[in-house]
């Protein structure tokens, strides 16, 4: 009977119970042999069904005898089954303006997520493009260093091609020498002869860093927050205005 086992009892308290109807009264041993179950689950299936108020016992003078009460009291499942459901429904009504009020707040604060090697920066590149090309300017910066930078190429060697074919533009500060320009980019040198460890990506509502350790593996974290992104593209403008 699935209506039973919805309001919290296992088929083993089914059976149970529909064995204590056929017998009338008895011990647990004999009701487990009728409801072919063993003497721990029969023992268990009756506690609860106790607690449900579908059986009773009472003491003789050898055994404990065991009493399955009338049927209709399983109409009393139901209603304290809704009577829970509407206590459980009148507490949520009062905790959801807090809960909500703490989700606001939390909304508030910067999400920063890790990414470690080829597949996490291969993530991190398709999180640039498919967040930039639903933003309106369809635009993203970087800071290109040359130290990460054909690590970070290798982690999608047809970026480049993806990201023409979304038709999303990037604007490069290069930090070191090399890099290449390519089609919707354009490239400024910061400084040809400097060494920086970091790459980053500015991109709408977010900032990421990669780095490479010792070994060459890439690892970094990304920043979801729209003050501190637009912050850095405040930056990231100024000083591409003052180089060529």
């Amino acid at each position: 009977m699935r209506t039973l086992v919805e309001l919290g009892l296992s088929e083993s308290d089914l059976e149970m119970y529909v064995s204590l109807l056929r017998l009338g009264s008895a011990p647990l041993r004999r009701v487990a042999e009728e409801a072919s179950l063993n003497r721990g689950t029969a023992y268990d299936s009756l506690k609860r069904l106790m607690r449900a108020g579908l059986v009773s016992y009472m003491d003789a003078k050898t055994h404990r005898h065991f009493i399955a009460e009338d049927p209709h009291k399983l109409r009393g499942l139901v209603t304290r089954k809704e009577e829970a459901l509407l206590h459980a429904r009148a507490e949520l009504d009062s905790a959801i303006p807090a809960l909500s009020e703490t989700a606001r707040s939390g909304a508030a604060r910067p999400a920063v997520r890790y990414v470690e090697g080829v597949t996490g920066v291969r993530d991190l590149l398709l999180d640039v493009l498919t967040t930039t090309e639903r933003a309106e300017s369809m635009l993203y910066r970087v800071y290109s260093a040359a130290q990460v930078r054909d690590l970070i190429s290798d982690a999608w060697p047809t970026f480049t091609k993806e990201r023409i074919k979304r038709n999303v533009r990037v604007h490069a500060i290069a930090v070191g020498k090399g890099g290449t320009g390519a089609e919707l980019a354009e490239r400024r040198w910061l400084n040809k002869d400097a060494k920086a460890p970091s790459y980053i990506f500015i991109y709408p509502g977010k900032t990421a860093f990669v780095s490479a350790d010792l070994h060459k593996r890439l690892f970094g974290i990304v920043m979801d927050d729209p003050a501190l992104s637009k912050t850095q593209e405040l930056v990231f403008d100024t000083l591409w205005q003052t180089l060529e």
